[in-house]
């Protein structure tokens, strides 16, 4: 299990405000766990946080753009993840690779 941080914790790391962030979970943008009340962020989640950050305030990207970009490069992961599946079958079938 790897590191957790309350949202007071990512705020301060981040620079965010706290109801910026209610905010980005509210429109699905990261979705943290829930531990009873409190909201703690994985580091993955604390990566995504400073990505959406970064798009914002250096890109001037607005959040729907965000959510668009997001999403698309969490297809991209997928497909990746899948192509290295198919090419670790095919390597254990002695297939060749194209």
């Amino acid at each position: 299990m790897g590191l957790y941080y309350e949202l007071q914790v990512v705020a301060h790391k981040t620079g965010l405000s706290p109801k910026t962030l209610r905010v980005w979970i509210e429109e699905g943008l990261v979705t943290p766990r829930r531990q009873g009340k409190k909201i703690v962020f994985s580091e993955n989640d604390l990566a995504r946080v400073l990505l959406i950050r970064r798009l914002r305030d250096d890109l001037g990207v607005n959040l729907a753009g965000i959510d668009i970009i997001l999403d698309l490069l969490d297809r991209l992961k997928s497909l990746e993840q899948e192509v290295a599946r198919l090419r670790a079958e095919l390597e254990t079938k002695g297939l060749p690779l194209i």
